[in-house]
């Protein structure tokens, strides 16, 4: 148990600092766009954070069921890289379709990445409301 809480706890601080910086480094940005240009651009840079996490727990999710056999993903799951990225994306929103269920240790980095995904986009949907809010005043 305890390799997946530190593989989980791992992605999951390297997933806030991504956020951290993908923020922050956007309240630097000062270039001359219009403010509904500068408004897509910066969701659509905050939206590729967000594919960035879900690749690095898709990563994590492929090692623990690959190399150490810490559990297994069921359901609709051939192993392919696609079939991780997928669940890995459903996990990350906390959309959770079903069709396809960790076992063992998986369940642990599963857990972790939804807790963190769901924390990233509430913190992504704040900042852009913030940003958003400074612009029209």
């Amino acid at each position: 148990m305890l390799l997946p809480t530190i593989i989980s706890s791992t992605i999951t601080a390297l997933t806030i600092a991504i956020h951290y910086e993908v923020l922050a480094n956007l309240g630097r940005i000062h270039i001359r766009i219009p403010p509904r240009l500068g408004v897509v651009a910066g969701v659509f840079l905050i939206f590729l954070a967000h594919v960035l996490e879900i690749w690095l727990f898709a990563l994590g999710l492929y090692l623990l069921s690959e190399f150490h056999e810490l559990g297994t993903l069921e359901g609709a799951f051939n192993g392919s890289i696609s079939d991780y990225l997928y669940f890995s994306t459903v996990t990350y929103t906390t959309l959770g379709y079903g069709d396809i269920r960790p076992t063992g240790a998986l369940r642990t980095i599963c857990a972790f990445e939804a807790l963190t995904g769901l924390l990233m986009m509430a913190w992504s949907a704040a900042y852009t409301v913030y940003k958003i809010q400074r612009r029209w005043e």
